[in-house]
């Protein structure tokens, strides 16, 4: 039974104002408590509902996903923005999808999230980060090149010199690491992707291990401290040093994900990357 809807709106897009009092006004007919982010708080919002609808793009479903860390809840991503990986929905198909999920007849995919420890090891302060596509660690600015020290579980997979490493999901997989020359991995996979940001004279290509390993990176130093910015979803950031050790592990909470009923992943591969059909 859904008994409360938060609706969770990107107030940059007009198309979103618009929908919203039409998301309303469908709702309240159907004796469903709702709230929206344009008038309460995001963590308020999302206390004992029943189901998320986020109206914007991908940036707008993944600044969601921070908010869900132990909330299980189902998200309905539509899409009103240039990409929709995440939110398959589109604009016109909204109710139909809402439709179906009052009635029971929708699916929910899990989707691995990834929970990331920065500690430095000078102050022992320590910094927890989520994130559902990617945690990056690069050079900061126009910085000189970072050495990067990656290790998998207890062994250590490689030191190289770049701009540094992406930890990606497989959902992540379509974002930044694929742009730095990773793998598409299909998101009912179980698996963590690294891959290497413009290694430096070096062979190196992204790898693909198990989503229960545990990824730690250090950035070494050299006569001057190295600095460098880790970020988790391109929209948290924090800058670290040489000081900073940094593990990444699977989250202990998926995100749960309402499908589109009216195309699959591999539809929405072809229709954002132009595949030939």
């Amino acid at each position: 039974m859904i008994k409360k809807v938060a609706i969770c709106v990107n107030a940059r897009k007009p198309q979103a104002e618009r929908l919203l009092p039409k998301l309303q006004e469908w709702l309240s007919k159907r004796d469903v408590v709702v709230q929206d982010s344009s008038t309460h708080p995001m963590d308020e919002i999302l206390q004992e509902a029943s189901l998320v609808i986020c109206l914007g793009g991908d940036g707008t479903l993944l600044s969601v996903a921070r908010h869900l860390k132990q909330k299980p809840i189902p998200v309905l991503g539509v899409n009103l923005g240039a990409l929709g990986f995440l939110t398959e929905v589109k604009e016109s198909e909204i109710f139909e999808e809402l439709n179906a999920c009052f009635l029971g007849k929708f699916e929910v995919e899990e989707r691995l999230m990834l929970a990331c420890s920065a500690r430095n090891e000078k102050t022992r302060q320590e910094r927890r980060l989520v994130a559902l596509n990617d945690m990056v660690v690069s050079r900061e600015g126009l910085s000189r090149m970072l050495k990067v020290e990656v290790r998998v579980g207890r062994e250590n997979l490689t030191t190289y010199s770049g701009d540094g490493v992406i930890v990606a999901t497989p959902t992540g997989s379509t974002a930044y690491s694929l742009s730095a020359g990773g793998a598409i991995v299909h998101p009912k996979l179980d698996a963590i992707i690294i891959t290497p940001i413009c290694p430096h004279a070096s062979a190196l290509r992204t790898i693909v291990v198990g989503g229960s390993e545990r990824i730690s990176i250090r950035i070494q130093g050299g006569q001057d401290t190295a600095r460098g910015l880790l970020t988790a979803d391109g929209q948290e950031n924090l800058e670290i040093d040489d000081s900073y050790s940094i593990e990444i592990t699977r989250s202990s909470t998926p995100l749960r994900l309402v499908k589109s009923s009216k195309r699959s992943y591999f539809a929405t591969l072809r229709e954002n990357f132009k595949f030939p059909s």
